[in-house]
């Protein structure tokens, strides 16, 4: 009981996990997890263009954060694809991270006509 607990404790930090059995397999119980189903489709950019899909994680919120990405051409062939790990932040940081680093590879190659692709949903 106490490995699931100090298990349970770590994965979920923010719920406050009944010690008892029986609270804990109710709690468990009516837990539900929520679905999202999102179509996702690549686009080619158009002709002398680049596209970079970036991503960045966290875990936990704050927590360890990291970002990865791929750069590709029309032809969806891959130019450069990085991930990295970032140390202590939010995932905020970590999706502006992801896209900074992502274009700043860009700059590096000499690309000067660039799509960048993120999925957060943050205001940019």
């Amino acid at each position: 009981m106490l490995d699931t607990f100090k298990l349970l404790q770590i994965a979920f930090p923010y719920i406050t996990w009944p010690l008892e059995w029986r609270r804990l397999y109710t709690l468990i119980e009516n837990c539900f997890h929520d679905t999202k189903i999102t179509i996702v489709q690549w686009n080619r950019p158009p002709d002398e263009w680049v596209k970079i899909n970036t991503d960045g994680s966290a875990l936990n919120n704050p927590g360890i954060i990291g970002a990865g990405g791929i750069i590709r051409n029309k032809n969806g062939e891959l130019i450069l694809a990085f991930a990295t790990p970032l140390g202590e932040g939010t995932n905020n940081q970590a999706e502006v991270e992801a896209a900074i680093l992502g274009l700043s590879w860009c700059v590096n190659l000499r690309y000067d006509k660039v799509i960048l692709e993120v999925d957060s949903q943050l205001r940019w």
